[in-house]
């Protein structure tokens, strides 16, 4: 709680003295054109489990565009669904001459971090292009977690139309770290059989070892000691996605459409097989000096295992979404009239309508606007949307669809001065089938009384369900002078009442996040991030409530530009070496450090 509190107060402190600095108004240009296009955008849309996130989150189905991104912003937070500290495509540096379009960039770092990125044009010309992308980020100790991925992206424009189409695939690979827990929430360490031995009697031990198969279904759910030290220590994911679509020119002012179509493949060695096949269709017209339009998508899910016992785990199924809408846009004010619906066969809710309407003032135009919407979402929890979330879930879990019929939000947005934003927002939402991460319980085989019962808490996730309320309050403000400074303070408080449960399990009540950029020379750029989320709780069993330490993730770095087509990077991660859960038993990766290269070509 202490660090907690010094690192607030840190936060604060740093948030204080950089927006201290006096905002000098430029004149106007392209750039601060496209920044206020972007801010009329904002939704404040967060994700549940994950860190703040000022832009809007979109759900299945998505066109994902492996585009190269040569972004003025080196930081990226800690991941917290994973183990491992993402870097962007690439620092500052010198501008970059126009005949230099490829990127590398390669790093090591303590406890066998590492990275890899490579980014280049295979084919460019002012009207057609294709791009490949290949990026590597892996820890490889005892809390081992890698990632590489590889992509192909290619996009052409013609007179009236754009047509993009693109395929990626990717590799992970990671261990189940994390600590066994009996019913006291005391970890069990299954690595030292004489501890055990101490904790459970011979019966309890005895068995046979189980096949890494067997661990997977929900029945039977009774297991020996020997089968819970011999189950698989790791994981292995494939993915791969295949997307294409057209769109009309953004210039067009009469009928304006995108169709695209999406493959997704997710397959896991322990688990199932999951193939999507999504489409999605635009159109909108004028209407009565306004605009009037469509949103179609068809979402298709399919299923298969090489497990017999798994195949009733999941089931072929589809969902249909329609959402019509009618929009007035004005001067000084901006309005959407709609209402979704998704329709659900074989599978989870059939009918599950929200509203869809927004509304903005902009009071004093590029100046201060309101804005206040109500909306709503029916998510299709994926297999490979759930493991992207958290992805130690026991393979037999499946997580049901959720379903959000008000999800209201109203808020202001002041920009006093040419690259100074502020924004505050409040946000309440009503969820149907909300899910929660529990540790997957199992019952040890054994006829003696055990102190603390036969029940054991394992590494794996299961998911439990409740109908609950969130109300969130939260606010941002940015600043940017001239791309040589940035910098974003984040903080939002979440109050859940959840039907079923005392907590919402693994969710924080407060959340802040201080990131800033400076280019001290045209050579040197140095960097900052910290992010704090209060006191989780995690669930044991029926009648105990784990508390969980608050996050404190501090990390620093620099880049410094050798020549105008190398530059080489330093970061220090987890700055006060914290030891935070991400999950309930995953302690995250302590302090560690991490330089390398980069290449512009």
């Amino acid at each position: 709680m202490k660090a907690l509190q010094y690192s607030f107060f840190l936060l604060m402190f740093l948030g204080g003295t950089f927006l201290s600095l006096k905002a000098q108004t430029v004149p106007e240009d392209s750039v601060v054109h496209r920044n206020v296009t972007v801010e009329r955008e904002y939704r404040p849309v967060i994700q549940d489990a994950g860190k703040i996130n000022s832009l809007p989150y979109f759900i299945e189905p998505k066109v994902v565009k492996m585009n190269p991104n040569y972004t003025t912003d080196f930081s990226k937070p800690l991941n917290v669904d994973q183990n491992i500290h993402y870097l962007s495509s690439a620092e500052l540096t010198y501008n970059k001459k126009k005949n230099k379009e490829g990127f590398a960039r390669l790093g090591i770092g303590t406890g066998f971090n590492s990275l890899a990125d490579f980014a280049f044009p295979l084919f460019k010309k002012p009207d057609m292009k294709l791009d490949f992308i290949l990026s590597h980020y892996g820890l490889f100790n005892s809390k081992a977690h890698s990632t590489t991925q590889a992509g192909l992206a290619f996009d052409k424009k013609f007179r009236t139309l754009d047509f993009y189409a693109g395929i990626s695939g990717s590799h992970e690979w990671f261990k189940y770290y994390g600590d066994f827990f009996n019913g006291s929430n005391m970890a069990l360490d299954l690595t030292d059989e004489a501890s055990l031995l101490q904790s459970y009697p011979p019966n309890y031990m005895d068995g046979g070892y189980a096949s890494s198969m067997q661990y997977l279904i929900n029945d039977p759910s009774l297991f020996s000691v020997d089968e819970l030290l011999h189950m698989p220590a790791h994981n292995t994911i494939w993915r791969m996605n295949a997307y294409a679509g057209i769109a009309s020119s953004p210039t067009t002012d009469n009928l304006r459409y995108s169709v695209d179509v999406g493959y997704n493949l997710f397959n896991a060695r322990l688990g199932m097989t999951e193939q999507q096949l999504d489409l999605k269709a635009v159109f909108d017209t004028e209407l009565f000096d306004n605009r009037f339009g469509v949103i179609v998508g068809s979402q298709n899910q399919f299923y298969s295992t090489k497990n017999d016992e798994l195949t009733d785990v999941l089931k072929n199924y589809y969902v249909f979404s329609l959402n019509p809408y009618y929009s007035i846009e004005r001067e000084n004010w901006d309005l959407r009239l709609g209402v979704k619906s998704s329709f659900s066969f074989a599978h989870g809710r059939g009918f599950s309508p929200s509203p869809d309407v927004y509304f903005e003032w902009r009071a004093v135009p590029r100046f201060l606007s309101v804005y206040a919407g109500v909306t709503g979402d029916y998510q299709i929890n994926t297999l490979n949307r759930m493991y992207a979330e958290n992805c130690f879930l026991n393979p037999d879990v499946s997580v049901d669809d959720t379903y959000t019929p008000v999800d209201f939000y109203a808020g202001v947005k002041l920009k006093p001065v040419t690259g100074l934003l502020l924004d505050a927002y409040i946000q309440y939402k009503i969820i149907n089938n909300q899910y929660f991460y529990v540790n997957k319980e199992c019952e040890l085989t054994g006829s003696l009384s055990l102190p603390y019962g036969s029940m054991v808490y394992t590494n794996r996730f299961d998911v439990v369900y409740s109908n609950a309320t969130q109300l969130r309050v939260g606010g941002r403000i940015s600043y940017n002078y001239h791309n040589k400074f940035n910098v974003q303070f984040s903080a939002a408080y979440n109050n859940w009442n959840v039907a079923d449960f005392n907590y919402a399990w693994h969710k924080p009540a407060f959340e802040a996040d201080f990131s800033t950029n400076v280019r001290i020379t045209p050579e040197l750029n140095v960097y900052g991030n910290v992010y704090l989320a209060g006191k989780r709780y995690a669930k044991i069993g029926d009648v105990v409530v784990a508390p969980m330490d608050a996050k404190v993730d501090i990390n620093l770095g620099a880049s410094y530009a050798v020549r105008e087509w190398l530059s080489a990077f330093l970061r220090v991660n987890n700055l006060i070496n914290s030891k935070y859960e991400q999950w309930h038993g995953y302690e995250a990766q302590g302090f560690n450090v991490m330089g390398g290269v980069s290449f512009n070509f």
